[in-house]
């Protein structure tokens, strides 16, 4: 806890030290971000922040590389692929008991928006409940994503084996679609726009639901913080103004989307985001608005919720718990400092 609290401080005086020098250069101007499913709402200040060209503001070319799920996005990050990654932070925790270190330093959602459907090949085979899905083909992301942890953390908590299931990586958005509706799995994980595209079209029925603040309270027992931009500590070591840029650029695009309608978030989006139906985006995005983080900062209750959640299906994570502090799982200071620059 000392470690991570002076490392804290450190980064902080850092900051505050660059923040009073004026914008300066950043060390590294061109960096790859990925990010596991560009196109759904988790990640949408990401794009939002590249559309309306904050990052080249910040002084910062982002190229970014969308990858078919959390795990990708993360195994590019370790890989050196890649610099940055918008994913979920419970992969800090994840990597933290396999001894491995990463850090979010600015938040993109308060609650993950995961959902868990039975489409109608499992409707047709029977399954009704959580329970039921016992040997179950289910379809993810990407084995070892987010969506994935959500289902096995389901089954657990409803008394059936995580390892008896087939666990099917699906991507997201259009292939998620096409997979549910050509019965290439029994029941999904995944978040909007794919799930309000399913559920309205009847193609599937959800099970459990973490869209809404009441939703994730009751599935996870306490808060959930969900998706946001993470690197490693050496990365962010070497690059602080170049990590400060991204921060920046993230805090003023969650500034724009709570001062403006669906409609107009949405018309920043790539055509491709909309999968030809502008009006079922938009009345999705609408219903997901209080998702967004309304400042960048990560809280650390969510991280002990994330922490206490995965230790009750992940083996690593219960073997190696002394290895998880959450404490040292992210940083605000960047978010601390953007705040201080943009004066709100």
């Amino acid at each position: 806890m000392r470690r991570g609290l002076a490392v804290a401080a450190g980064i902080g005086a850092l900051l505050l030290a660059l923040a009073g020098s004026g914008r300066a250069q950043v060390e590294t101007p061109k960096l790859t971000v990925a990010v596991g499913g560009q196109a759904l709402y988790v990640y949408l200040p990401l794009t939002l922040a590249q559309q309306l060209g904050y990052f080249k503001d910040a002084g910062v070319e982002v190229d970014i590389v969308d990858v078919a799920g959390g795990a990708r996005a993360l195994e590019a990050l370790l890989g050196g692929s890649a610099s940055v990654v918008c994913g979920f932070i419970d992969h800090t925790i994840e990597m933290q008991a396999q001894g491995k270190s990463i850090r979010m330093f600015v938040l993109y959602d308060r609650y993950p928006g995961l959902v868990l459907a039975v489409t109608k090949a499992g409707q047709a085979k029977g399954i009704k409940t959580i329970a039921d899905l016992r040997g179950a083909k289910i379809g993810v992301t990407a084995p070892g994503s987010s969506t994935h942890f959500f289902a096995q953390y389901l089954l657990a908590r409803n008394g059936v084996p995580v390892d008896q299931e087939s666990y099917i990586g699906i991507g997201t958005a259009a292939t998620a679609v096409a997979a549910a509706r050509r019965g290439v799995v029994e029941a999904l994980v995944n978040v909007d726009p794919t799930i309000t595209i399913l559920t309205r079209s009847g193609d599937a029925q959800i099970l459990a639901d973490t869209r809404t603040t009441i939703g994730t309270l009751r599935v996870f027992g306490g808060p959930y913080p969900a998706g946001g931009l993470y690197a490693t500590p050496a990365f962010i070591a070497k690059n602080p103004r170049t990590i400060q840029a991204l921060a920046t650029a993230s805090v003023r695009a969650l500034r724009w989307i709570k001062t403006h309608p669906a409609e107009q978030i949405a018309e920043k989006m790539p055509e491709r985001f909309l999968q030809a139906d502008s009006a079922l985006y938009v009345a999705s995005l609408k219903e997901n608005l209080e998702m967004f983080s309304p400042d960048g900062r990560i809280p650390l209750v969510g991280l002990e919720t994330i922490a206490k959640v995965l230790s009750s299906f992940d083996k690593t994570v219960v073997a190696n718990a002394g290895r998880v502090n959450p404490v040292e799982a992210f940083t605000n200071d960047f978010v601390d400092t953007a705040h201080k620059e943009l004066k709100f």
